[in-house]
């Protein structure tokens, strides 16, 4: 990681997912003290911005696919208009948010870097959210955010920031995938995406995994950077979510331990933690997961 100060980005967007009130996530880790505590390592962090949608979600709107395409579009723009101007001068943070805003993050800080297909992505879920269009089961966009970033899919969403794709398949590590339709198995495959399926984090350890994963994307790359999504983490550990998946992550030490071991390494350029939504979670215990992972960066 840099020794730029640390920047926190709120981005409360919901209308990716089935269920829409991760939007409210960003805000609920701010009300709880995750500057606070995050300043505590890191005296210098500062929130830099909390966005939410043109049209935030509230109990019981619903909004059409090409409206929540809409919404999405224009958010990922102004999210990635943020990350652009933060990274800058410092390492960008970001927290959701359904993880349509991948979109945005990885599209602004590949552009920012000059590094359209050289940069790489470590991408820890437990699913493959590798739909297009035309296989999405549900046709919820949080699910198609890793085929955008690679050039497939709506091509609103693909030229972002910048015209065509952002990541080049050979620079991506999914980590801890479990839950997947057939048709985004096929396409990762024929893209020889590399894929790390829960079966073998449990067997390696998530900390053997993970080295290996730092070793690839960061070859032949101008940097990288690491997404996690919170349901890659089991139920027990991490009930705020709205698409929770049994046999996850278990060993949180060895997800802090790996991030911490990556703490001074130059080529991490962002952290981004999404799909917290605070109204599925316990006692807070998902909030000070994420507070915790990100302390373990520091």
């Amino acid at each position: 990681m840099t020794t730029k100060p640390l920047e926190l980005i709120g981005a409360g967007q919901g209308w990716g997912a089935k269920y829409h009130e991760a939007q409210m996530g960003p805000q609920v880790l701010k009300d709880i003290g995750l500057l606070q505590n995050v300043q505590k390592i890191a005296p210098n962090t500062t929130w830099r911005s909390l966005l939410f949608p043109s049209q935030p979600y509230t109990a019981g709107k619903n909004l059409s696919y090409e409206q929540r395409l809409t919404q999405i579009e224009n958010f990922s723009q102004k999210l990635a208009n943020e990350v652009i101007a933060s990274q800058h001068a410092h390492f960008p943070i970001i927290v959701g948010g359904d993880h349509t805003i991948a979109i945005g993050t990885w599209s602004a800080m590949t552009t920012a870097l000059n590094a359209q297909g050289n940069f790489g992505l470590i991408w820890v879920d437990a699913h493959m959210d590798s739909h297009t269009p035309q296989t999405s089961h549900t046709k919820n966009i949080h699910g198609m955010p890793l085929a955008v970033l690679m050039g497939y899919g709506e091509k609103s969403l693909v030229d972002m920031v910048e015209v065509g794709p952002k990541l080049d398949p050979a620079h991506i590590v999914l980590i801890g995938v479990r839950s997947f339709e057939p048709e985004e198995a096929e396409f990762l495959k024929k893209l020889n995406v590399k894929i790390v399926f829960m079966d073998e984090v449990k067997s390696r350890g998530f900390a053997s995994v993970f080295q290996e994963a730092v070793s690839k994307v960061s070859t032949n790359t101008k940097g990288f950077g690491i997404s996690i999504d919170i349901d890659a983490f089991d139920p027990t550990i991490a009930p705020g979510t709205g698409a929770q998946e049994k046999n996850g992550i278990l060993d949180v030490v060895a997800v802090k331990t790996s991030l911490k071991s990556i703490s001074q390494n130059p080529k991490c350029k962002a952290l981004e933690i999404v799909e917290f939504d605070p109204t599925r979670d316990i006692q807070h215990r998902t909030a000070y997961l994420v507070q915790d992972l990100i302390s373990a960066m520091l």
